[in-house]
């Protein structure tokens, strides 16, 4: 699984500095002093996918993306086991 999502994204580190880049610049249109990183990123979008769980606790694609952004926040801290 998380072999294709790198295929289709890129390694998580740039993928996610990516979406840090644009986060931030959006951001910093209303605060001068934010600041996300990488890892932020990971942490928020499984934020974002338990929030929808709450809402639908079985949904398996809400429950599939948080192990693989939790993969991805692994990978990111160099704890590749």
């Amino acid at each position: 699984m998380f072999n294709d999502r790198q295929e289709n994204y890129g390694h998580p580190s740039r993928n996610f500095a990516r979406i840090a880049r644009l986060w931030n610049a959006y951001l910093q249109g209303y605060y001068s002093d934010v600041n996300i990183s990488n890892e932020d990123v990971a942490i928020m979008m499984i934020l974002m996918k338990v929030a929808r769980l709450i809402e639908t606790p079985d949904h398996e694609d809400s429950i599939v993306d948080i192990a693989g952004y939790a993969e991805a926040y692994a990978r990111m801290l160099g704890i590749d086991k």
